[in-house]
């Protein structure tokens, strides 16, 4: 009897050596980036966490640290390259406790059940990681899944893989990482380390974009609406950008047209009311009417609900060429100001629409730089405040003619740099004929 029990406990000792030392089994943590907070407790669809956080944080990963499952509710979003690392397995799943949330539409940014990652950012594993019963989406720039030494990687075959674009994510294992992908499509999956890929996998390695593009790629035409998001494409009406720095100039890295649908709302930064537009190659255009739709909207008279506008008082640094076209320039409160800086042009169409907001006796004011040139219609030099040591010119619509020693014909429709070596010829204001 002693010898069978001695046997027993030896037994069980071994069971208990080969129980991993973090059990993750139980724990779950569910997120949602749109309708989680931080401060929830992680422990259902109605209290879910928003972001993984660190080990130790406020987020899932705080609840996770040793493994477990993560159920993505809503959208799970990474916002910036992350470091994936737990003392345990984690799954990732959108099918969980008899509830499937995966919902694939809208096809431009699914509803719910989504996994996706800001535009360019970098997913590095660390730890062990699996993906199951999943949407995975690429939504802007290239994303990448680096599975870095001592981490391992399984994507099921129950894995959904969407894209907004003509290109999917890319998979690179490093030396001494470990990956088995048995489901999905991905530009490409590379690397040194140990690689599995099943049956249903599919590659398109020649769908890669060019790693030397712009991060968003150099788009022609960017939709803009205060009411829109940063993480939308930018590239339709219904998925329109929201603001500036994380917004159009992320598609439209070296100038283009900006289709004004809604508001545009530029409060100038934290420290002061400026706000610096990037320096881009070739001229940005603003307009509300593109491809048969006009957007204009000069509803309500204290606010209309589409025109362009800036935070009161908000100072706007122009640094290279800027065309308003056939757009409601808006003046709020305290007056704003539009600064023209040395070597940029900024064209005022006569298609452009000035209001103020009632019981304002101005609009908006114009600073010209010496060495910078406004080329604005005549009703914007009547309305607008005009300032500084620099070539103010009158706009001619098409189909008119400057005069002065020779006779140049000036559109919107022609590169601003011609416009700004016939500007630097006019010895005097230009007549009009």
């Amino acid at each position: 009897m002693k010898k069978i029990l001695s046997a027993f406990l030896a037994f069980a000792m071994l069971l208990c050596m080969a129980v991993p030392a973090f059990a993750s089994n139980d724990v779950v943590a569910y997120i949602s980036y749109n309708n989680g907070n931080n401060s929830y407790d992680g422990q259902s669809d109605t209290s879910a966490k928003k972001s993984l956080g660190a080990s130790g944080g406020s987020g899932a990963m705080g609840i996770l640290e040793n493994g477990g499952y993560l159920v993505v509710c809503e959208k799970l979003h990474i916002g910036a390259d992350y470091t994936w690392k737990t003392r345990g397995e984690i799954t990732v799943t959108a099918n969980y406790g008899g509830k499937d949330y995966k919902n694939p539409e809208p096809a431009t940014n699914p509803a719910s059940g989504q996994m996706k990652f800001k535009g360019g950012a970098v997913l590095s594993i660390e730890s062990d990681v699996v993906l199951d019963d999943l949407i995975l989406f690429q939504e802007g720039a290239q994303n990448k899944i680096v599975v870095k030494d001592g981490g391992s990687l399984t994507i099921t075959d129950k894995i959904v893989t969407m894209s907004k674009q003509p290109y999917y994510m890319v998979i690179e294992v490093e030396r001494g990482g470990v990956a088995v992908i048995e489901g999905g499509t991905y530009s490409a999956i590379e690397g040194d380390g140990d690689i599995t890929i099943g049956k249903n996998v599919k590659i398109l390695e020649d769908a890669t974009p060019d790693p030397d593009a712009p991060a968003e790629g150099a788009a022609e035409v960017c939709y803009l609406n205060y009411n829109g998001s940063d993480n939308n494409s930018g590239l339709t009406p219904s998925d329109p950008k929201k603001g500036y720095t994380n917004g159009i100039f992320k598609v439209l890295t070296t100038g283009g047209t900006v289709v004004l649908t809604g508001k545009s709302y530029i409060a100038g930064n934290s420290n002061a009311n400026e706000y610096t537009f990037q320096t881009l190659p070739n001229p940005l255009v603003f307009t509300s009417v593109w491809d048969g739709v006009d957007y204009k909207n000069p509803e309500p008279a204290t606010n209309p609900a589409c025109a362009f506008k800036l935070g009161s008082g908000t100072v706007l640094h122009i640094t290279s060429d800027v065309i308003f076209d056939d757009i409601i320039l808006f003046q709020e409160n305290n007056q704003n100001t539009l600064h023209v800086q040395a070597g940029a042009t900024l064209i005022v169409t006569d298609k452009t629409q000035f209001l103020t907001k009632p019981g304002n006796d101005y609009h908006f004011k114009v600073v010209v730089d010496a060495g910078a040139i406004a080329i604005l219609s005549e009703k914007a030099q009547e309305v607008f405040t005009i300032e500084g040591d620099g070539d103010v010119i009158t706009y001619i619509p098409e189909g008119s003619e400057v005069v002065t020693k020779t006779v140049v014909k000036m559109t919107i429709g022609q590169n601003v740099g011609y416009i700004n070596d016939v500007a630097k010829e006019l010895d005097a204001a230009p007549i009009i004929v």
